[in-house]
């Protein structure tokens, strides 16, 4: 369910790096995505201001719960959690 099926096939062009699994969005390539995930890492987000992403990798999974739409599933809010998430670890 979290395993890239798609191949190269690109979903979206402006999610490069992403492929799909059978449950979630699959990060291929972290450095096309320009995000510090992992390769591995398996992410969805829903209508309503919800987003959630797991990385292997780091054992790590998190959990944004919102009430804005857009923003909280690919807006600036999910993306500046992520990386603050990501910035502390590496600390």
């Amino acid at each position: 369910m979290t395993t890239n099926q798609i191949g190269d096939f690109m979903i979206d062009p402006d999610r490069s790096g992403w492929g799909f699994g059978f449950g979630a969005s699959v990060l291929k390539v972290p450095l096309l995505a320009q995000t510090p995930q992992s390769a591995g890492t398996y992410a969805w987000g829903g209508i309503y201001g919800h987003s959630w992403f797991v990385d292997p990798q780091l054992e790590l999974s998190v959990v944004a719960l919102t009430n804005t739409t857009h923003e909280g599933v690919s807006g600036v809010f999910s993306v500046a959690v992520r990386d603050a998430i990501y910035r502390a670890i590496s600390e």
